[in-house]
Formats: C-alpha cells, sequence, structure tokens
C-alpha cells in the first residue's frame, strides 16, 4: 500500500499542470516551481540537467508530471523530472561507508522498507589493510589521492549494480544517500589530503561536507548524496549516524556505546551531555594478525570450542578451513585460557595438550587449531599472535576504562553498554568478556547491534527532520584524546592479561577458572 512520505528526506510530487499559452506563456520552469509553491515548498532549485529535461518531456505528457525533491538544510533540489504519476516508485539509498567493507541498502521511501542490501569490499584495500597505510601512499605522490578516490566511487558504483541486478530497481535513479563514515574515510571520497586528520592540530579539512552530485564525484547516481558529519577527527559521522540510530542522547539514562573494529570509537551519556573518544583497536579484532588470519569469508574458522584436550570448530560456509577470523580468535583465547591451554599472562603450557607444538623455525610454541585444512597446511596461533592479540584487546578495554573515569561514572551507573561493528556482531560475548575485552557487566546491560552506523544512515534518509540532531550531536560532543592520559600504556599493560591482571573486575571469568 501507498503511504505518502511525510518526513523522508526527499519526496515525490504529481502535478497535473495546464499547459502554457500565448495568453499565459508562463515558463515551465516557472509553472512547476509556482504548483510547488502551492503545496508549501519553497526555496526549490532547479539544476541544469534537470532544466535540459522539461522540453519536451513535459509537452508530451500535457504537463501531467513528477517532480522528485530532495531537502536540504534551507531548500529544496529538484533532482528529477518524469511524465506520468510515478510516485509510487520512491527509493533512497543508506550507506554505511567503513575502511573495509561497504554495505548499500536500497529503501522503499514510501514505505520505509529495506528492498535490498549489497555489501563489497572497499576498493582502498588495494592501497594498504589499514588507513595510516592509504594515507602513507596519497602522500607519496599528489596524484596517489585520486586513485583512492576513484578505488571509492568505483566499489559505490559495483554496489549500485548489484542492488540494480539483485532487486530490478535502477538503483542510480534513486532520489538521495545518505552515507556514513569516518573523517578520514570521508577525505578519501572526496579526494581531501586525509593527512591533517592525523597530524597535529588534528583540524580536518571539513567535518561537514554536506550535499554533493554523485556524479561530481565519479559515482553513477543521479541523485543527491548526502554526508553525516563527524564530531572530530577520530569520532566520525558513523558514530554520529549510530548515535541517531540510538538516541543516546534522548534518554535519561546513561548509556555507552562502543563502535569497534580497526579503529574503536566510545561515546558515553545521556539527554544531559556525551563524552567521546576514539583509538586504534588494531586490525587484529577482525582476524587481521598471524600467519592465518583473515577477515569473515568462507573457509575462516569462526567458532572454536575446546573440551579438555579436544578441540572443535566452525568455519564459514562450512568449507574446510583456509585462516581464522577476529570472532574465530576470541574463542580461541577464552577457551585455551579457560581449559588450561594458557596462563594468566597469555603463555602457552605445552604440557596441556599435544596440540601445542614448539616451532623450531620460529623459537616458539604454536596451538594448532586445525589439521585437515584446504590448503594442506596445519592452522596455528604462535606465542607471538598471542601477544600481539593482547596488545589490541589491552587497547580496547583501556578505552573503556578511561572514558568511564572521564565521565566520573562506574559501570553499575551504566543502564546498557552498546555494542557495534562486524567485531561484535559476530564474536560471542563471553569469549569476549572471558578475554577481558569488554567490563565483565550482567549481561542483560549488554546490546549487540548489528551495524548502527547503516541504521543511522537509514533512519536519516527517512526523516528529514534528524539532519538538526546529527548537526547538534556533531558540535556539541565533547571529544577527549585517550593518548593523552599519563598513565594510558601503564593501564593498557595491566589489561595486557587475560582477563586482567585484577581478577577482580571479572567475577564471573574468576568463578570459571576457580571451577
Amino acid at each position: 500500500m501507498f503511504v505518502k512520505s511525510v518526513e523522508r528526506f526527499s519526496q515525490k510530487e504529481y502535478l497535473s499542470l495546464k499547459m502554457p499559452t500565448e495568453e499565459a506563456p508562463i515558463s515551465d520552469h516557472r509553472r512547476i516551481e509556482m504548483a510547488l509553491n502551492v503545496l508549501g515548498y519553497e526555496s526549490v532549485t532547479v539544476p541544469l540537467q534537470v532544466l535540459r529535461k522539461l522540453y519536451p518531456l513535459c509537452r508530451k505528457g500535457n504537463f501531467d508530471i513528477t517532480v522528485t525533491l530532495v531537502h536540504r538544510e534551507f531548500d529544496w533540489v529538484v533532482t528529477d523530472v518524469e511524465a506520468g504519476d510515478t510516485t509510487a516508485h520512491h527509493y533512497g539509498l543508506a550507506v554505511d561507508y567503513g575502511s573495509t567493507m561497504i554495505v548499500m541498502q536500497l529503501v522503499d521511501m514510501n514505505s520505509g522498507s529495506v528492498i535490498g542490501e549489497e555489501r563489497a569490499v572497499n576498493g582502498q584495500v588495494a592501497y594498504g589493510t589499514d588507513i595510516l597505510t592509504r594515507i602513507t601512499y596519497t602522500r607519496e605522490n599528489s596524484s596517489h589521492a585520486i586513485d583512492l578516490q576513484k578505488a571509492t566511487a568505483d566499489t559505490f558504483n559495483r554496489l549500485l549494480e548489484q542492488l540494480t541486478d539483485s532487486t530490478g530497481i535502477d538503483a542510480s535513479q534513486c532520489s538521495v544517500m545518505t552515507v556514513s563514515g569516518n573523517t578520514t574515510m570521508i577525505h578519501f571520497l572526496l579526494g581531501l589530503d586525509a593527512w591533517t586528520v592525523f597530524a597535529s592540530p588534528y583540524a580536518p579539512v571539513t567535518a561537514a561536507p554536506g550535499f554533493f552530485r554523485g556524479r561530481e564525484l565519479g559515482i553513477d547516481f543521479q541523485g543527491l548524496l548526502y554526508i553525516i558529519p563527524a564530531a572530530s577527527n577520530y569520532v566520525g559521522g558513523d558514530i554520529v549516524s549510530g548515535l541517531l540510530a540510538l538516541e543516546l542522547h534522548k534518554k535519561e539514562e546513561i548509556g555507552l556505546f562502543f563502535d569497534i573494529g580497526t579503529n574503536g570509537e566510545l561515546v558515553i551519556g545521556n539527554k544531559d551531555w556525551m563524552i567521546a573518544g576514539a583509538g586504534a583497536a588494531g586490525p587484529a579484532l577482525e582476524g587481521y594478525i598471524s600467519k592465518f588470519g583473515m577477515r569473515a569469508a568462507p573457509g575462516a574458522i569462526d567458532k572454536v570450542q575446546i573440551n579438555g584436550k579436544d578441540l572443535t570448530f566452525t568455519t564459514i560456509a562450512n568449507q574446510k578451513p583456509v585462516g581464522i577470523c577476529g570472532s574465530g580468535i576470541i574463542d580461541l583465547l577464552a577457551q585455551m585460557r579457560l581449559n588450561g591451554w594458557i596462563d594468566i599472562a597469555g603463555t602457552l603450557e605445552p604440557s596441556a595438550s599435544p596440540r601445542i607444538i614448539y616451532l623450531p623455525e620460529e623459537k616458539e610454541y604454536a596451538a594448532v587449531y586445525a589439521t585437515e585444512t584446504a590448503t594442506g597446511t596445519p592452522l596455528y596461533f604462535s606465542q607471538t599472535d598471542i601477544h600481539q592479540y593482547l596488545d589490541t584487546k589491552a587497547a580496547a578495554c583501556t578505552m573503556v576504562e578511561c572514558i568511564l573515569e572521564t565521565a566520573g561514572v562506574t559501570t553499575d551507573e551504566v543502564a546498557h553498554l552498546y555494542l557495534s561493528g562486524a567485531f561484535p556482531a559476530h564474536s560471542d560475548l563471553e569469549s569476549a568478556i572471558t578475554i577481558g575485552i569488554f567490563p565483565d557487566l550482567p549481561r542483560e546491560k549488554y546490546r549487540l547491534l548489528r551495524n548502527s552506523s547503516l541504521e543511522g544512515a537509514k533512519c536519516l534518509l527517512l526523516d528529514r527532520s534528524r539532519l538538526s540532531e546529527a548537526k547538534m550531536l556533531s558540535e556539541n560532543i565533547y571529544c577527549v584524546q585517550f593518548a593523552s592520559f599519563p598513565d594510558f600504556l601503564i593501564r593498557m599493560q595491566a589489561a595486557k592479561f587475560i582477563p586482567h591482571t585484577d581478577l577482580n573486575r571479572y567475577p564471573t571469568v574468576k568463578a570459571k577458572l576457580e571451577g
């Protein structure tokens, strides 16, 4: 059933206008503008590409036309004019623009339902799996920024094609696209120098880029693209988008929002105040450490269980294992700790299992977790891998500790801890708490979110009034730098143990270890 989209980011209006005559030779442009004014649309802009469509389209259709408009902060922009009544066919796009994956949804602007969703590896990965490597690449040669911008646009175009193929709806003809991404990713999309994000005084070229035409960015998309604003260099539009979805700024209770992946961003607060911080969680949390670490893909070990000396696992798509992803690593470490394969410092205990072997070339021990593999090569997690992972998990743990201290809030005062990102969406919460990534809170306080960045982009797409909320959040969140804490490294050192040097912080884990 068709439902009029009263507050959508874009609107479609069917107009049945009088044909021009010698007595009333009013221009096509003005005729449309006057009709829209009657409907309450003020400050309407009609760009050249649309003006060029008016003749002969309007006359051939006897001026029975549908006008598509996109709401900007202070005006409406006409993105298309079609013959006849096409108001029942009205679509928009929401995008989570991540450093590793880009996810795009096709949304029915009339009903609010998601028609299709596609995802693809960000083409920028060819220039570095981590953001800093990509920034370094752009600084080697001025033309390299163009390479990253084109790789981004190409990925967007591929997703548009995939959505068109899977839904039968031409995604490139949508009226509006809301894009949620971190500050560095947005600089890459716009072809801006992202070094400003990382270099003192940490003032990016832009934190609120606003609206762009798809084609000016090399994206085969006829409508307007809106980029959700950032709060700071490290607290990007993806976090603002997540807050729009969670509505922490409208609640009495204190909430803690942790978006964790290659980087970790945290926001704590309620309707009266908000504090945010960010740090490098590290690619380890998504599987990118170890000789056999990989992203979540077919053949990746994603779950591990140990009972005494027996180890079992599952793989994505039930294929023979080719490596292990982030969720599998978390399970593996948690299970090894609970079964005595590693001690509190993460040191392997060779006597605990015949799977713990010595690697002569590496001169260290390793735990073999898969022998029958797709390549025929046994998969193992070495002592070095464990220590590298503990560095990463310690950073995540310490960021939570520091933001709580900055806010003057204890874990008991936090009503809910919201976890978002590919990492918490696919990992086992108990395993993550067991190794000390997250605090040992009552489990009912945790809320695991599939993709808060994408959800916020869709919320904005369907309710244009939330533009002001996005702006308010981006301008009023107090941001802290975790690296400025004088004892940050000392706190991290204490958090490098499993789950922590202070076991009393993890009573449920302590009970399991002593049970």
